[in-house]
């Protein structure tokens, strides 16, 4: 074996899941709305929603979460199926929850914020966020692309960093945090490419009656949270609550289980240390499998590709555990009122949306360095790029279709 590989490494995380943490016959139940419509009491988890805590934001209490949702005319449990007939979609459900969004699934910071109120109230509405987010991230792409072809930095292993920008005599720190902005615009809208653009199948065929609402993707959480939360609670809010969240609970699950073994109860910053530590450690891992185990140009080995990889997740505890320290240094000598609804209140959002830029900014060159070794940066991920052929120069980008 060269190297770890993505799905590999996932599944043994469901697996540990699945078999070892959790026992999904006995600890797991799914919740299944009894109504089309959305109620009061979904327009009411989704502002709980909005505040809960969740585990790589802040340390869960560990309340036990209820065991039914407040709404039993809305909603309804359904545990492990005794007949084979229930059974099996119960289970491809499961299978495909990868959030684990509408289960129970003994992991109070996740219970309680759930079932998730729909995203969408109407399949209109999932339509059109769909082509509105498909159309900003497509130009996105585009557009971040058609700079990485002009700053040799990006296809160029040999370029420094810190070398000037093409357009202007800017250099040094700058120039880094110019080069990670593009490179981190392009991320956000590559990946928000995965959610909406594929999901509008599913809820096509709901519309045509051909598929139930359960696996439409409209009556679903939303996959992403609110931006506001990085401005409130930095990168805790980032990465607990505005990121996708695709995998917390595999990568997260054993930090869980550690905590217990260590007898961290409650909401010590001990216990959100392990979770936090042990999640992004595993997603480290996981995305280490991107790094294939003979990369056509890299000038460097694929370990020192799957270190960098790794060490962008790794340093993510850090940063978040710097910031708790940090907000608690403020709280005891301004008082936790000013700090969350006071004078200081505004100034500590910019201050926070600011130092959540910087910190990236100091951190996506991690996965620069892969990229530009690897080759990503050297084709765009679209057939076709309107910047490209408004300027002249052809509408098709892939040789393979300028053949």
């Amino acid at each position: 074996m060269d190297g770890v590989d993505v799905i590999s490494v996932n599944a043994v995380l469901i697996a540990l899941l699945f078999l070892l943490l959790k026992d999904p016959h006995t600890q797991f139940k799914l919740i299944v709305r009894n109504g089309r419509e959305r109620t009061s009491a979904q327009q009411s988890s989704a502002g709980d929603s909005l505040q809960e805590e969740t585990a790589l934001l802040s340390p869960s209490d560990d309340a036990p979460p209820p065991s039914t949702p407040s709404k039993p005319s809305a909603y309804r449990t359904q545990a492990y199926p005794p007949n084979l007939r229930e059974r099996l979609p119960w289970v491809n459900m499961l299978l495909i929850s990868i959030r684990f969004n509408d289960w129970l699934i003994a992991i109070s910071s996740h219970d309680r914020t759930q079932p998730q109120p729909p995203a969408f109230q109407t399949r209109r509405q999932f339509f059109l966020q769909a082509l509105l987010s498909s159309v900003r991230g497509l130009l996105t792409i585009d557009l971040t692309h058609a700079y990485m072809t002009t700053d040799a930095y990006f296809t160029d292993p040999n370029i420094s960093l810190y070398s000037p920008l093409p357009f202007a005599s800017v250099s040094g720190i700058a120039a880094m945090g110019i080069r990670s902005t593009v490179l981190g615009a392009q991320i956000w809208a590559a990946l928000s490419q995965l959610f909406y653009l594929f999901a509008t199948l599913p809820v096509g065929l709901n519309a045509l009656g051909l598929l139930d609402n359960l696996w439409s993707p409209h009556t679903w959480g939303a996959y992403y949270g609110p931006a506001s939360a990085i401005f409130t609670h930095g990168l805790r809010g980032f990465w607990g609550k505005y990121w996708h969240q695709t995998m917390r609970i595999t990568t997260s699950a054993p930090g869980y289980a550690l905590a217990d073994v260590l007898g961290q109860k409650g909401r010590e910053w001990k216990r959100y240390a392990v979770i936090s530590l042990v999640a992004f450690g595993c997603s480290g891992v996981v995305h280490m499998g991107l790094v294939p185990a003979e990369p056509l140009w890299a000038t460097v080995s694929p370990n020192r590709l799957r270190l960098y990889m790794g060490l962008f997740f790794w340093v993510q505890p850090v940063g978040m555990l710097g910031e708790m320290f940090e907000e608690s240094l403020w709280t005891m000598s301004t008082g936790r009122e000013v700090w969350e609804r006071g004078w200081m209140y505004k100034v500590r959002l910019v201050g926070t949306g600011m130092s959540v830029l910087l910190w990236f900014m100091a951190c996506l060159p991690l996965i620069g360095e892969v990229g530009r070794q690897l080759g990503w940066f050297k084709f765009s991920i679209l057939p076709v790029s309107l910047w490209q052929g408004l300027r002249g120069e052809g509408w098709l980008t892939w040789p393979i279709l300028q053949k």
